[in-house]
């Protein structure tokens, strides 16, 4: 599922990719998509992207093709997009639009060669837009953009119920305060902070409520100790900018791959694993802690080799059904197919029966 750094990953692409682009016409919606219909009656305009969490806004702005005049008074759209579990952009040419394209914005006619379509894709169909609403009031501030902001948000609401009785593990899945952060970022912070998952994170927040806003250099040259887990938040999602691509929601995990081999925890095969009481898995190592849900269970990663085996064993179960079915088919076909065989010592009472 796409996090905080994969939209604000998406937000670059798509303001990198359509720098320059001029856009017209109508907006394209898919037929089976439930999102509203997008009306904007403007001949050209252009598009720029921002994200803030798990939230990401087109901006769509009037623009004049005559050179050196400007619109005096631009109208302007803002879109605001979650991203499900599998949302993502894509720009390709008019003739090669991705198969699970659900909203589509075409590049003017004669402004490039070919025609250019920015595509918001979602094969799973969770992705969610609205047109001209203000970010989600029930999300917090991104640790990203505005790491401040967010830490103050946390500290300054630690008395608030949502942070007492609940495991570090659920807590840091309230967007409300922890807005972009998901399962593998979660895991990977309290991996490297070596906290159970379970522990009380009224207990863990508080040790950090007073602490400095950033990291201080203990020695000159020294590398900052990045043992607060708020500050950490920020910085874990830093790290993922810097990787080529975060996490790929078409393929999973990457084989080889630069997000693949930065992950410590998150699916490791030799990690620990139970599921929170939102059903969710967290992975860590070393004890859960003490509010481990009565019904948590233990999930196996979903290797290459088990998806190969599932499907084979979904395959075969097919075939042994299909073959019970047509065995049952046949065994109540069968009485009605054969002829009557009726036991020799009543042939000759029919006979007479018969006869008389």
């Amino acid at each position: 599922m796409p996090e905080g750094p994969e939209l604000h990953l998406s937000s670059l692409f798509v303001n990198k990719s359509v720098k320059g682009l001029i856009f017209s016409g109508e907006i394209h919606k898919s037929d089976v998509s439930k999102n509203p219909t997008i009306q904007w009656d403007v001949p050209f305009y252009t598009i720029t992207a921002e994200s803030r969490g798990k939230e990401m806004k087109l901006w769509l702005e009037e623009y004049s093709l005559l050179e050196g005049k400007q619109v005096m008074h631009p109208q302007k759209m803002s879109i605001l997009f979650r991203f499900g579990m599998s949302g993502c952009f894509k720009l390709s040419s008019i003739d090669e639009i991705p198969k699970h394209s659900h909203l589509r914005f075409f590049t003017a006619k004669n402004s490039v060669d070919p025609m250019q379509v920015l595509s918001f894709v979602d094969f799973r169909r969770f992705g969610k837009w609205e047109v001209n609403v203000d970010w989600g009031s029930d999300r917090g501030p991104c640790p990203i953009r505005d790491y401040e902001n967010f830490r103050n948000n946390i500290v300054n609401n630690l008395e608030n119920p949502a942070f007492k009785n609940k495991a570090i593990c659920e807590v840091l899945l309230n967007q409300r305060y922890f807005n972009g952060i998901g399962n593998y970022l979660r895991a990977e912070i309290l991996f490297r902070l070596k906290i159970a998952p379970f522990d009380d994170a009224y207990n863990v927040l508080c040790d950090w409520k007073h602490a400095a806003m950033y990291p201080i250099k203990t020695e000159k040259g020294a590398a900052p100790s990045n043992q607060d887990p708020l500050y950490l938040c920020h910085a874990i999602c830093s790290e993922v900018l810097k990787l080529s691509g975060g996490y790929d929601v078409e393929t999973g995990l990457k084989e080889n791959g630069s997000f693949e081999k930065w992950l410590q925890c998150y699916q490791n095969p030799h990690m620990k694993s139970l599921t929170d009481r939102n059903k969710r898995t967290i992975w860590f190592d070393g004890e859960p802690g003490p509010l481990i849900p009565n019904n948590s269970n233990t999930r196996r990663p979903k290797t290459k080799r088990r998806i190969v085996e599932n499907v084979v064993e979904k395959s075969v179960t097919k075939v042994k059904a299909r073959k019970q079915n047509i065995v049952a088919e046949s065994s109540e076909l069968r009485p009605s197919s054969r002829p009557t065989r009726r036991s020799p010592r009543f042939v000759h009472v029919l006979e007479v029966k018969e006869v008389g």
